[in-house]
């Protein structure tokens, strides 16, 4: 409120919250004082509670590199995780943002700022996605699920509260543009798939070349088991916008396009 930019825009990802009734979000650059008395969060996940009251929050130690170089921490949405039953932090939350590090948090103590490094969170993860993070990680099955710019569909597995260091499984394709977005459909907790959207456009303006719907074994990224291209122009989908995302309801997936709403669902 009294500097400037840390907008909420988290690529079209909506805010998440607690049985409590808190609201988590991650803002984009801007300024930060927060930590010397300020009322200002540039590239931060707060914790409010349901007046707005700021109950807890986390700023990484490069922070000031972040807003000076564009670099949107709030380019993802945050993920809540379901309890945990192992480990020494049942509630956690998981994003990451365009600097592609991936961050852990203790939604019962966030860590708010510390100017050398960011020791005081649960886990911090570097190096492991290849190039921007524009979409909000799903969670199935003991899996949390990335796709970064220019980068592979990534399975971390979550052991005691931990993401592991390397991915337990990958896809075979690599996903351009803003990297994929994606979503989840079940039976309950088996026959798990993960759909989703290739956009192949350009980062900085929306496809000129229709997308490309791509559903893979959530227990398995290896294993594709459909996507729109592969029976000729039968499946073909609209030229998908930014950060569009698979919504699957009632046996369909739905897609909005730029000038279609298609919805996919089994042949007759």
């Amino acid at each position: 409120p009294n500097g400037s930019g840390a907008g909420i825009w988290q690529s079209g990802g909506g805010l998440a919250t607690d049985a409590s009734g808190n609201i988590y979000f991650i803002t984009g650059n801007g300024t930060f004082d927060a930590n010397t008395g300020g009322a200002d969060y540039g590239d931060t996940f707060e914790k409010i509670a349901p007046n707005g009251t700021v109950v807890d929050y986390f700023t990484p130690h490069d922070q000031s590199n972040m807003d000076l170089n564009n670099i949107d921490l709030g380019a993802g949405g945050p993920t809540l995780l379901v309890d945990q039953p192992t480990g020494p932090y049942p509630h956690l939350l998981i994003s990451a943002g365009k600097n592609g590090v991936i961050y852990v948090l203790n939604r019962d103590n966030m860590g708010h700022y510390n100017p050398s490094s960011d020791s005081q969170i649960v886990q911090e993860l570097t190096g492991v996605l290849v190039g921007h993070n524009f979409s909000t990680p799903v969670y199935f099955g003991g899996n949390v699920y990335f796709a970064s710019q220019n980068d592979t569909l990534k399975a971390f597995k979550l052991t005691n509260g931990l993401l592991s260091a390397t991915p337990a499984s990958q896809s075979a394709i690599v996903f351009p543009c803003r990297g994929g977005s994606f979503s989840i459909s079940s039976n309950g907790g088996s026959n798990g798939i993960l759909w989703a959207l290739e956009n192949l456009g350009t980062p900085n303006s929306d496809a000129t070349t229709p997308g490309v719907l791509i559903a893979y074994d959530a227990n398995d990224l290896t294993h594709e088991l459909y996507d729109s291209n592969e029976s000729g122009t039968r499946d073909t989908m609209d030229y998908p916008p930014k950060f569009s995302i698979p919504l699957v309801a009632n046996g369909k997936v739905f897609i909005a396009g730029q000038t279609q709403f298609v919805a996919y669902g089994l042949l007759p």
